[in-house]
């Protein structure tokens, strides 16, 4: 072969190499999303108003320290590092335009050294640092991160872990206005060492199933997604290597995922217990000794459907519901669809004391035309409140039914639950006429005979009045009850025998006005 044939051979090698860099490697490297950081240990020339060498000033006026303005705390690696102080309307910030863009829905960590900056002025109050993503130098588009305010004067490693929601060409690092006290500069700080490659942290995923109490029936399944695979989880309580465990009791289980770019995330998973709860309420039905009682359930946790069990049954049903029960005890297990139980034990049905009927009373009717006769019935036991009826007359809770007529009737009494007690009377129909009648004499000296002069009614009136008169024509008693009567006396004073004068006036069973007037004998 001639030295020009291997030189052409020697370039086309070269060429079929870049060719293969342009398609297979180029990608990887723009797809790998660790971003590295030039300078991260901010070193520079001490200086007001500056930033370190590879980074850039945003804002405002920061420095390279130290010695500059009071501020003397050696560097916490290398010799220089960057110091802000800032207000509400001051923000001192650096930044450094970026080899690869921060992308969207990654997650990126960097780690760097802070302290409280005192020595710019007594007047600060604090530290805070705020991340901000950009994409020109001046801007903060958005904010990643902050650190809160913090009060070491000594250096304290922070660690930093954002997820942009915007692609991003510049990283800012800024003092945090958003959290200044009220001094014009509220805040001091200083910042070193950082991380020199932003690297990109997996996204992870956590499919938890909790465990049945008392048994070990947990499980978890690991999932991550990222840029630098394969990854790995490492379990610290067995020392297991798997995104998978399973048969497990509740409790707490420490696990840490390895990326192959270096990063590691280690988090504490709960493998709770299924709060798997049943309640049971009874029902009750119909009367004592019968099997109309109830028992639902309603279950809540675990997963569903559900199977319920009554006293031992070995077949299950889907129904939260047991009904046609005698009064007793009941044991219900409930299980759900991962077989965890929940045993209900001694739901307790009680039959009511028995329903009894205690009697009737009748008052029957005043006169021939009143229909006002009254039906008093009384019961006991049950289920509180009753019923009182005449089927197709009246139903109500008043125990005293009214405005009968002359008849037969079939009455029934119902509790709650709707037992029944029936039975059947007849209300004599009156035949002496409607009227009332006053006596002309009486003698109220207290033999327990007509010792009261009062009417007697037989009618059903209304708005009564009775009043007496001496001969001379004077009022000496009044009364509205037509119970009541007048017992010969004024205010308490005997009067003499004599004759004395009444008049009475009522609403008679028609509502017609009715007066009636005449005298009466006192005898004594």
């Amino acid at each position: 072969m001639n030295l020009k044939a291997g030189y052409y051979r020697l370039v086309t090698v070269y060429r079929l190499l870049f060719l293969y860099s342009i398609i297979f490697v180029m990608p990887a490297i723009l797809k790998a999303q660790d971003i590295g950081i030039r300078n991260p240990s901010l070193e520079g020339v001490p200086s007001q108003y500056r930033a370190p060498g590879q980074w850039l000033v945003v804002s405002s006026t920061p420095d390279i320290q130290p010695g500059v303005t009071g501020v003397y705390k050696p560097a916490s690696n290398g010799s220089t590092y960057s110091a802000f102080r800032g207000g509400p309307h001051w923000l001192e910030a650096i930044a450094q335009k970026l080899n690869t863009d921060l992308l969207p829905d990654k997650t990126y960590r960097v780690s760097f050294d802070l302290c409280f900056a005192r020595g710019y002025d007594s007047a600060t109050c604090y530290g805070a640092l705020a991340i901000y993503g950009a994409t020109t130098l001046t801007d903060t588009l958005e904010l990643l991160w902050q650190s809160g305010p913090f009060y070491n004067t000594e250096w304290q490693r922070f660690t930093a872990e954002f997820t942009p929601h915007g692609e991003y060409s510049y990283i800012v690092f800024g003092g945090d206005v958003r959290v200044a006290c009220d001094n014009a500069y509220g805040i001091a700080l200083a910042i070193d060492n950082l991380s020199d490659t932003l690297r990109e942290v997996p996204q992870i995923s956590y499919d938890i199933i909790p465990s049945c109490k008392g048994v070990s029936t947990g499980s978890v399944s690991i999932s991550v997604t990222g840029t630098y695979p394969p990854f790995t989880c490492t379990w610290e309580d067995n020392g297991s290597i798997s995104n998978t465990r399973d048969r497990l009791p509740s409790g707490d289980y420490i696990v840490t995922v390895h990326a192959r770019n270096g990063v590691t995330v280690r988090d504490t998973i709960t493998v709770s217990e299924t709060a798997f709860d049943g309640h049971a309420e009874v029902v009750l039905a119909g009367c004592t000794g019968q099997n109309q009682n109830k028992i639902q359930l309603n279950t809540t946790g675990g997963t569903g459907p559900y199977e319920y069990y009554l006293n031992g049954d070995t077949q299950g049903k889907l129904s939260p519901e047991f009904d046609n029960l005698y009064a007793g005890k009941y044991d219900i297990i409930i299980k759900d669809a991962k077989g965890c139980l929940d045993t209900l034990y001694d739901i307790s049905i009680t039959d009511p004391p028995p329903f009894v009927f205690l009697g009737s009373s009748l008052r029957g009717m005043s006169c021939a035309v009143t229909n006002d006769a009254e039906l008093t019935l009384a019961a006991t036991g049950g289920v509180t409140p009753y019923t009182y009826s005449i089927p197709g007359i009246v139903s109500q809770a008043d125990s005293i039914i009214r405005n009968l007529r002359g008849g037969n009737y079939i009455y029934h009494i119902t509790d709650a639950q709707d037992c029944d007690i029936a039975g059947d009377l007849e209300v004599p129909v009156a035949s002496n006429k409607c009227a009332v009648y006053v006596p002309n004499a009486f003698s109220p000296d207290g033999d327990g005979l007509n010792d009261v002069f009062r009417v007697r009614v037989f009618d059903r009136i209304s708005d009564f009045r009775m009043s007496v008169y001496n001969r001379w024509g004077q009022l000496i008693y009044v009364n509205t009850d037509v119970n009541d009567g007048w017992r010969g006396d004024q205010k308490g004073q005997p009067l003499p025998p004599g004759t004395y004068l009444w008049t009475i006036t009522y609403l008679d069973n028609t509502h017609q006005a009715i007066q009636q007037q005449g005298s009466v004998i006192l005898i004594k």
